[in-house]
C-alpha cells in the first residue's frame, strides 16, 4: 500500500505542477467574475494534487525523518486545508476569509521549511528536493514583491510548477519503493 500511495503520490505531484502552470496562465479577473471562478478551481485542483503529492512523500520518508517530518507534514496538509476552504469562501465573495488564505498560505510555507529540513536529515530523496521544499513558495513570494504581483505572481508561479514536476517525477520514479526499502542518498 505504501508504495501504491508513492507511485500516485509522484503522478499527483507532476500533475500539481501542470495545475499550477495552467494557474498561471488563466489571468483572474475581477471576484464574481467567470475567470475568477475559473482560476479559484485550478488553485484548489493543484492544491489538492500537491496534498496527495506530499503524502506520497509522507509515505517514502516518514521512517528516517522523524518529529521534525511529521510536524512539516501535518502542518502543511492543515495549512493548505486551511487555504481550499478561504479559497471557497472568496468564490461565494466573502472576503472575511482572506485572512484565513493568508494564514494559510504563511502556514504552508513554515511545513514546507520544516518538511524541506527533515527531507534533508532524512537523506531519502536527492539534496535539492529538501531545498526544493524549503525555498519553492519563498521565492514564488519574493519574485512576486521584486517583478510585481502580475508579472512576478506568474514568473515564481511557474517556478514552483515547475519544481513540483521535477519533485513528482523524483517520487514517481520511486514508486516501487516502500518506506522500509527507501536507501538512504549519500
Amino acid at each position: 500500500m505504501s508504495s501504491d500511495l508513492i507511485r500516485w503520490g509522484g503522478l499527483a505531484g507532476m500533475l500539481a505542477g501542470a495545475a499550477f502552470i495552467v494557474l498561471m496562465l488563466i489571468p483572474e479577473g475581477p471576484p464574481g467574475s467567470f475567470l475568477y471562478i475559473l482560476n479559484s478551481l485550478v488553485f484548489i485542483v493543484a492544491v489538492l494534487l500537491m496534498l496527495v503529492g506530499v503524502a506520497g512523500f509522507h509515505a517514502l520518508q516518514k521512517r528516517n525523518y522523524g518529529s521534525i517530518g511529521r510536524a512539516g507534514f501535518y502542518t502543511v496538509i492543515a495549512a493548505a486545508s486551511v487555504q481550499i476552504v478561504a479559497q471557497v469562501g472568496l468564490m461565494l465573495g466573502s472576503t472575511a476569509v482572506e485572512f484565513l488564505d493568508f494564514l494559510g498560505l504563511l502556514g504552508v510555507m513554515v511545513g514546507f521549511v520544516l518538511y524541506g529540513a527533515a527531507t534533508l536529515q532524512a537523506r531519502v530523496l536527492p539534496r535539492w528536493c529538501g531545498v526544493g521544499f524549503i525555498v519553492g513558495l519563498p521565492v514564488w513570494w519574493v519574485v512576486s514583491v521584486i517583478l510585481g504581483n502580475e508579472y512576478g505572481g506568474s514568473l515564481g508561479g511557474m517556478l514552483f510548477a515547475v519544481l513540483w514536476l521535477a519533485l513528482g517525477y523524483v517520487l514517481w520514479s520511486r514508486r516501487g519503493m516502500a518506506a522500509e526499502e527507501a536507501p538512504r542518498v549519500s
